[in-house]
């Protein structure tokens, strides 16, 4: 069985980013629901998404049901996103930089480091989630996520609600900083630039902070 996700299989795939962006750790702070249940909007034909899921995510002769999406960004510089069974888990150059699960390290991205991306096809919002928006960012945000969303069948008519509620899940409250010999940091919880917290990654951080600066 061919594991890669091809960018070309994201094309106009409702049902892909319908599954992707219910990972996301987004929510509708009016209603106080979280991101899945917000997309109920969508109107998505629940019935054909599981029939797509089971044909997409299907499982191998070895039980194997790991998916990917991977490929060079420029020159030197390669990404990953693994679909394991109960997380989605983030790599540039091999360097892990985070995930999406029940152990969750999201917030690693800055926002202009997110745009950087959308030069490559569908980098955007496969970014998206791994993404810290400061405060200030806020509104020049939520117009380049809804104009990205506005792109997805059936998305069109809620590109608005739903990029308020992913919104709300990459805000942070304190602002990404430099350290000396090792670049960009920040202070968020869960999150593997926090190398504060979490010393263990500080390796990762450096040489990842080199890789970003070449986009």
């Amino acid at each position: 069985m061919n594991r890669q996700i091809t960018l070309n299989n994201l094309e106009d795939n409702t049902f892909f980013w319908y599954t992707y962006i219910k990972w996301f750790n987004g929510y509708d702070d009016i209603n106080e629901i979280n991101i899945d249940e917000a997309l109920e909007v969508i109107g998505i034909d629940k019935e054909k998404l599981a029939e797509w899921g089971e044909q997409f995510f299907s499982i191998d002769k070895d039980g194997e049901s790991l998916k990917f999406i991977g490929g060079n960004l420029v020159e030197d510089i390669t990404f990953l996103i693994e679909f394991q069974d109960h997380e989605i888990v983030f790599f540039l150059n091999d360097i892990y930089f985070g995930n999406l699960g029940g152990h969750f390290e999201a917030w690693f991205l800055t926002w202009d480091e997110l745009l950087s991306f959308q030069q490559f096809e569908h980098l955007f919002l496969l970014m998206l989630p791994m993404t810290a928006i400061e405060q200030h960012q806020r509104d020049n945000a939520k117009q380049i996520i809804h104009d990205h969303l506005k792109t997805i069948p059936k998305f069109e008519q809620n590109a608005e609600y739903i990029s308020k509620c992913i919104l709300n899940g990459l805000l942070i409250d304190e602002l990404f900083f430099e350290i000396d010999e090792v670049g960009t940091v920040n202070n968020q919880n869960h999150s593997v630039r926090n190398i504060r917290k979490y010393p263990r990654y500080r390796e990762n951080v450096i040489e990842l902070n080199k890789v970003l600066k070449k986009l």
